[in-house]
């Protein structure tokens, strides 16, 4: 087995800080929305673009044949 260990963080009594500036109940559900967003636009560009889409996709009888 492996002997190495993960370090632990420099300050961790710290950490609490960064909810001072990231409030989670003014800034998660915009967060999830804008990841909501971005997941809509990546999937309405590929399924729009037949060379990424995969349910218009043809295989070539050459392809079949390799």
């Amino acid at each position: 087995m492996s002997e190495y260990r993960a370090s632990k963080p420099s300050n961790p009594a710290d950490d609490w800080k960064l909810w001072l500036v990231v409030n989670p109940g003014t800034w998660l559900m915009p967060i999830l929305m804008t990841v909501l967003v971005v997941a809509l636009v990546v999937h309405a560009f590929v399924y729009s673009n037949d060379n990424y889409n995969p349910l218009t996709y043809e295989v070539s009888a050459e392809a079949v044949a390799e």
